[in-house]
């Protein structure tokens, strides 16, 4: 229950098209942003792999999920405009093997933070009345951005959809106020953050890296014999 206004971050990623080798950096960048925000979580709105990328396609999508679960996501979502979207099979199978809980179709997603709740869900997915969650937060990815903040009844939910950037990848923060009473919550920042290739790559990441790059070649060489 929130008594005193609390200040909540929202960190979010989108459209990073397989690209393994910019996993290390990222996690460089959600690790400062996330050490400069007491209350936070962390999701991927989607289209985590695009056609032409080797990994993708190695895997069928399953690699760059399985690597970005390293980084420590409380959420993935998985759209109309990703390409698992048309593989629910494949999705499942993908749940058995990361630890990051979806957002996507029937899915969703539970946080604890400091005593507060957060409901991770699908944006397509209707509002349920009866959550007990603090926040309920609702991912889309479109190709226009909308990032909404409101209220019912004390209940707070945000809307986010990054939108399809021109020149992927996307990265951006949220910074909200939950209030005990009305407005009940506020959106007091919201910036797109820089990938810098100046920023230091993580090498905790590299070893998840190798083992998806390893058994995607596994699987390629298996498919070819």
């Amino acid at each position: 229950m929130i008594e005193t206004p609390t200040a909540v971050t929202i960190l979010y990623t989108a459209a990073l098209h397989g690209d393994l080798a910019l996993l290390p950096r990222l996690f460089t960048l959600i690790k400062r942003e996330r050490a400069s925000a007491e209350i936070n979580l962390l999701v991927d709105l989607g289209r985590s792999c695009a056609t032409g990328s080797w990994i993708c396609e190695s895997t069928n999508g399953r690699g760059m999920l399985v690597a970005m679960d390293a980084l420590g996501y409380d959420a993935f979502h998985i759209g109309t405009l990703d390409i698992l979207y048309a593989y629910p099979a494949l999705v499942q199978q993908i749940q058995q093997v990361i630890t990051t809980p979806l957002a996507a179709g029937p899915w969703s997603a539970t946080a604890t933070r400091r005593g507060l709740t957060f409901s991770i869900v699908n944006a397509a997915a209707p509002r349920k009345q009866s959550d007990p969650a603090d926040l309920i937060v609702a991912l889309r990815l479109s190709k226009q951005s909308v990032i909404e903040a409101s209220a019912e009844n004390g209940q707070r939910l945000l809307l986010l959809d990054g939108g399809l950037p021109d020149d992927p990848p996307l990265v951006g923060r949220i910074d909200l106020l939950l209030l005990p009473d009305a407005p009940y919550l506020e959106i007091t920042s919201h910036a797109r953050l820089k990938l810098s290739p100046d920023l230091l790559p993580d090498p905790t990441v590299s070893g998840v890296i190798e083992f998806v790059e390893s058994e995607a070649r596994w699987a390629e060489k298996k498919r070819n014999t």
